[in-house]
């Protein structure tokens, strides 16, 4: 007597192509998404570091009468223009120095030392960083995005036509400048002796 044999069932081809089908279109949504969402969380660290930048200015102006303007750092990582930022070291080529026996902040307007370092400030980032940053000094305290927010770095130092440096210099900017995703725009986060963390370029990574 013959076993009845055991009926064999399986996905014809059509259910199979509409399968990959669908998981192409999830991966289709689902991958930008998740990139994007990767860029953002990126972003935490400037508003991170630059919160305590403004905290080491304010600091910085409460014991010596002004605000300190600092050059664009690290040298590695300014952004430019189709050209996507990777990890850079706070401390290479050469960490930040701390200035030799300045005046700070004292004489007329004008006069005394208000450019230095971010060694100076006191500043040190934790880690890698994919931002470059850089304060600046201003004739008055102002919106954090307030002017001009354009690289190239002359722009993310100061503003034209304020007073930079000095006791007359009574309000400061600091800026993150960074170009996360390798297009042809540069994201900027900035903050101010009267503002917080403020991205300057909304929806630009």
């Amino acid at each position: 007597m013959f076993k009845a044999l055991r009926k064999q069932e399986g996905f014809t081809l059509i259910e199979l192509m509409i399968v990959v089908a669908i998981i192409g279109i999830l991966a289709a949504i689902a991958i930008p998404n998740f990139l994007t969402y990767q860029i953002k969380s990126r972003q935490s660290e400037a508003k991170a570091n630059l919160m305590a930048i403004k905290t080491s200015e304010v600091s910085w102006q409460g014991e010596r009468g002004c605000f300190l303007t600092t050059a664009a750092w690290p040298a590695a990582a300014v952004p430019a223009a189709g050209t996507k930022n990777t990890p850079s070291s706070w401390f290479l080529p050469a960490a930040p120095a701390v200035s030799a026996n300045p005046t700070w902040c004292v004489g007329a307007a004008g006069a005394g030392v208000t450019t230095g370092s971010f060694a100076d400030l006191g500043f040190v980032p934790s880690g890698l960083v994919m931002f470059n940053y850089a304060t600046g000094t201003y004739a008055a305290s102002h919106s954090s995005c307030m002017g001009p927010v354009a690289v190239p770095a002359a722009n993310i130092t100061r503003e034209p036509g304020t007073v930079d440096g000095g006791v007359a210099s009574s309000g400061f900017r600091a800026t993150a400048a960074s170009n996360l995703d390798g297009d042809g725009t540069i994201s900027v986060w900035a903050s101010s002796d009267g503002q917080g963390a403020q991205d300057c370029t909304t929806g630009i990574y």
